[in-house]
């Protein structure tokens, strides 16, 4: 028998690659035969296909059958080399698998091609698959259903599941299941346009819902978080109806989600506010990971408030956290993207057109609302900063000014311009020139700064050279803040005379890419 599909029945040439050692070289078939069996077995389970997830599986398993009457045999009593089933194989190579599996646990693929926008298999081809494969159930450990929004889903997810760890439910159109999940083992859980019984699923590690019309609302979500406290990863995408009769009043009366393992939140196209409400409610000290993707905005999306929630997870005391480096935060401020990581933790949100009218007050009033939840004891201990891709000017002086507030033991600033644009690096130097104005008093930002890195993206920038010096003479003379040690600059031109003064105000002049001219060119040459 050779193992093909109901459709077609190539025959790789897997096989033949997997045999061709025993007929090269210096291979004794002799010897090879004194092996004792149990090596022998061995043997071969390490030669087999590691494909165990691919058609052409088998393909490459019959090649290793056919080397000898030995080989063959050796397989065929290896019931682990049988424990993989698609729907598309030939029945008679179905129900071979079924017999050599003996009690193994199997992975079964049910994909009836109308899923991927093909033509449907055959309908008694189905269904003789399903009545060969259903009895067989109880002993399913991984199942990949892919199927069309009309087929009877009764017939293979009604069936009990007493192995099943591995769940994936792909459906071509919105369907709503109302029936229980009975898989008491289930870790992984994998649903595209496909609304469950929710109320039947716990107990998992991985959640993933993709593009539901038909839920679930937020408080059958949280019902699934509540049963799952091992979960480590919850991703959720375009999956509409989040809203639901739920709120904050509703939810102080609640115990908080306890999810000690939840390690990556990655969310697609959900409403703002219920995902929000969501985020207060979870107890999550390991989460690594939070983010949100957006094609658009709505009216009613509160983009600081959603900030606020994630900077509560990410900017946790340090008394609890084993993670990454606390010493350092970095604030990604491009066109599309504001992200804010600390030690091994971040929160990013992404949306398209954000420099629309209101970007500007909306990231700034979003880092706000992060660092606001951040805990002292974190703030405290952050001694150096990244600020990258933020436009010039007024945003950047107001990301400063937050950062002074929340960093009070800054000891080094990083700075990196967006692409082309040498005047980012400029206003951040105003601005720290500048300070800010306290009760009517001048005040020092970052009064404990050592350290000042900045890094022009145009090679030559000479824009910087003269307010740099400026900077550093200052703090050397002030009383109200540390004088700058360390400058270092990356991608400047500079006249030799800055460079000399600078060298003899700093204990360390780093100059990266740095031209040094003898005199300050011409104004349109230094813009050029």
């Amino acid at each position: 028998m050779q193992p093909g599909s109901v459709t077609t029945a190539p025959r790789s040439t897997h096989g033949a690659a997997v045999a061709s050692p025993v007929s090269h070289g210096k291979y004794d078939p002799i010897s090879f035969r004194q092996l004792p069996p149990e090596i022998l077995t061995l043997v071969l389970l390490d030669a087999a296909p590691s494909t165990w997830y691919s058609r052409r599986y088998y393909s490459a398993l019959f090649g290793i059958r056919e080397v000898c009457k030995q080989w063959m045999e050796i397989v065929d009593a290896t019931p682990s080399l049988w424990t993989s089933i698609w729907l598309e194989f030939k029945l008679d190579l179905v129900s071979m698998i079924l017999v050599k599996s003996k009690t193994q646990p199997l992975s079964i693929w049910y994909n009836d091609r109308a899923y991927s926008g093909y033509e449907q298999l055959p309908k008694d081809h189905i269904s003789a698959f399903l009545g060969l494969v259903a009895p067989s159930s109880r002993r399913w450990e991984f199942l990949d259903y892919r199927a069309s929004y009309d087929e009877l889903h009764e017939r293979l997810l009604g069936l009990p599941f007493d192995l099943l760890r591995q769940l994936s439910i792909l459906l071509s159109g919105n369907i709503k299941y109302s029936s229980n999940i009975s898989a008491p083992r289930l870790v992984s859980l994998n649903v595209h346009r496909c609304s469950l019984n929710w109320h039947s699923v716990a107990g998992l590690r991985s959640l993933e819902i993709n593009q539901n019309t038909g839920g679930p609302d937020l408080s059958e979500l949280i019902t699934v978080l509540r049963a799952s406290p091992n979960l480590e990863e919850l991703k959720v995408e375009r999956n509409w109806p989040m809203t639901a009769a739920i709120g904050p009043e509703s939810l102080q009366s609640l115990p908080p989600i306890s999810l000690p393992k939840l390690q990556m939140m990655h969310c697609y196209n959900l409403p703002i506010v219920p995902l929000s409400i969501l985020l207060d409610q979870i107890e999550a000290p390991n989460l690594l990971h939070f983010s949100q993707y957006m094609t658009y905005k709505t009216a009613s999306d509160d983009f600081p408030r959603i900030f606020g929630a994630a900077g509560r997870h990410v900017g946790g005391d340090t008394r609890f956290r084993k993670d990454g480096n606390l010493f350092r935060l970095t604030v990604d401020a491009g066109v599309e993207t504001l992200r804010i990581k600390v030690g091994g933790r971040e929160i990013s949100l992404r949306r398209f057109h954000w420099l629309e009218s209101s970007g500007h007050q909306e990231k700034v009033a979003s880092l706000w609302a992060a660092l606001a939840r951040f805990h002292p004891s974190l703030c405290g201990a952050i001694r150096v900063v990244n600020l990258e891709g933020a436009p010039p000017n007024q945003e950047a002086a107001e990301y400063l000014r937050l950062l002074h507030q929340y960093c009070p033991e800054l000891r080094e600033l990083v700075v990196t311009g967006p692409e082309g644009d040498d005047a980012y690096v400029e206003s951040i130097v105003e601005t720290l020139s500048g300070g800010q104005d306290v009760n009517d008093r001048k005040q020092e930002l970052f009064p404990r700064l050592l350290g000042l890195r900045l890094r022009a993206v145009r090679k030559g920038s000479t824009l910087c050279s003269s307010s740099i010096l400026e900077l550093v003479q200052r703090r050397t003379e002030s009383k109200l803040a540390s004088a700058l040690k360390l400058i270092e600059l990356e991608g400047f031109r500079m006249p030799r005379a800055t460079a000399d003064n600078l060298e003899g105000l700093v204990q360390e002049l780093r100059l990266t890419k740095t031209e040094i001219v003898d005199q300050t060119p011409p104004l349109n040459e230094a813009s050029s």
